[in-house]
């Protein structure tokens, strides 16, 4: 049986022990985790308190091995603890990953360590060039325009000596198509339309989880770039490099999976995450990476899922475990 067959089988059979009232979930908690979140079912709330009920049991189980030391990462809940993300992906329009070649030629900053010359890691946070994490909303599928801001505002600030956020809403609302606002987008388009139109501040576009009329004159621009770079398909160690020695690079992964909306902290790993062009899902920001003495080499990500989620909002991938979610496989950052 598939994993989403047995999923809905799952999740069928905790809707009738719901109905029944055989639930590990008392109303008061159900209540309580709606409130906090501010979630409201008018038609649906059997169907997402079953889901969430039996992820509590799943986050249970899996501590307990943690408590353990035979997990790497503790789960927790968090404002997807009762969605599964799949589905807001199953009805949206499938934008295929445009074409992007190897860029060549790219001059390399003095004092460029290759990986063989790295030792420990490095985490931009450090520097003062990464804004606060920001919630682009259960509904709203606009991580590409957090991830695409926020690598912008990180090498603007390095160049600049002063972090400026930018506006993830400002690319929600104007950059055109293939990107749908909501409706997913790619990194590289919202690179292309900030060379030729720039980029609002994000206190002139506040974020709302939703798509708007584009209402932008490129001379209040906050910052423009030369263009991008994309790096080689697969190569962490070149990511690393690059992470290293020039700054924060925005990727795109397979995020659809239960370990990712329950992830709590620790290094992330999931066997079944894909690795391809067409398993991307979704983007974030890779802001360093380390090596943990027991569990080894991790990226260290910004998401945009709010502090609730994860690390404050980041999250630790395993590094060099055969490209884990495809974390090397569209990675890009801007020329300023």
């Amino acid at each position: 049986m598939s994993s989403l067959r047995l999923l809905l089988v799952q999740v069928l059979l905790l809707l009738l022990l719901v109905e029944l009232g055989w639930t590990l979930v008392s109303d008061e908690e159900w209540a309580q985790y709606k409130a906090k979140y501010n979630k409201h079912y008018k038609y649906k709330d059997n169907f997402h308190r079953a889901i969430y009920d039996r992820r509590v049991q799943v986050i249970a189980d899996h501590n307990q091995r943690y408590s353990q030391g035979l997990e790497a990462f503790k789960m927790g809940i968090s404002q997807y603890s009762d969605t599964d993300q799949s589905t807001l992906y199953s009805y949206r329009t499938s934008i295929t990953p445009p074409t992007e070649e190897v860029t060549k030629g790219v001059k390399e900053p003095a004092n460029y360590k290759h990986y063989d010359e790295i030792t420990g890691g490095i985490d931009w946070r450090d520097y003062g060039y990464i804004s606060e994490v920001g919630n682009q909303g259960t509904q709203c599928l606009s991580c590409w325009a957090f991830s695409s801001s926020g690598v912008i505002e990180a090498h603007l600030a390095k160049k600049n000596g002063k972090l400026v956020p930018l506006s993830p809403k400002h690319f929600v609302d104007c950059v055109p198509y293939p990107n749908q606002g909501c409706n997913l987008g790619w990194v590289s388009i919202a690179f292309n339309y900030v060379r030729q139109f720039g980029t609002a501040t994000k206190a002139s576009f506040p974020y709302q989880p939703k798509k708007d009329e584009c209402h932008w004159d490129p001379k209040n621009s906050a910052g423009t770039i030369r263009g991008h770079v994309t790096l080689t398909e697969g190569d962490e160690k070149e990511l690393a490099e690059v992470v290293y020695n020039i700054g924060p690079v925005a990727v795109s992964i397979d995020h659809l999976h239960e370990e990712f909306d329950l992830y709590f902290g620790g290094i992330l790993k999931i066997p079944s995450c894909g690795s391809t062009k067409d398993d991307l899902t979704h983007s974030v920001l890779v802001v360093g990476f380390g090596t943990h003495p027991k569990w080894g080499d991790y990226w260290l990500i910004k998401n945009s899922f709010g502090t609730s989620w994860g690390e404050s909002g980041y999250f630790k991938l395993a590094r060099n475990a055969n490209n884990m979610c495809g974390v090397a496989t569209l990675p890009q950052y801007p020329l300023v």
